[in-house]
């Protein structure tokens, strides 16, 4: 159920119907002043639209790149599950967990 929710962003305020928690959103509004105010005070000749625009699309630009950086984790995940099912069907039915552990611990005590 949406939830009404009063921010400030910019000296204005925003009533917002949202099925996201009060302390979200208001934590949303609160980046987006801070990052409003960066370009305010790096260029405090840029209007309040023009902050909020600047803002808006360093956080676009943010969201993109953490989406396509998930999607890249995502295909990594699935190639390593994929290798380890391979791993898995070649191993040597013989062995079983006891005896693989022994086997590496001999080898670790051969190495030491």
């Amino acid at each position: 159920m949406a939830n009404k929710i009063r921010i400030t962003v910019g000296g204005i305020n925003y009533s917002i119907m949202s099925d996201d928690s009060e302390d979200y959103l208001k934590e949303i509004g609160r980046e987006l002043e801070l990052r409003m105010n960066y370009f305010a005070k790096k260029n405090p000749f840029l209007s309040t639209t023009m902050t909020a625009v600047l803002a808006a699309l360093e956080g676009y630009d943010n969201a993109k790149k953490a989406r396509a950086e998930n999607e890249q984790l995502k295909a990594e995940i699935n190639r390593l599950i994929s290798e380890l099912a391979v791993l898995k069907s070649q191993a040597a039915p013989k062995h079983t967990a006891q005896s693989f552990l022994d086997e590496v611990l001999d080898d670790a005590d051969e190495e030491l």
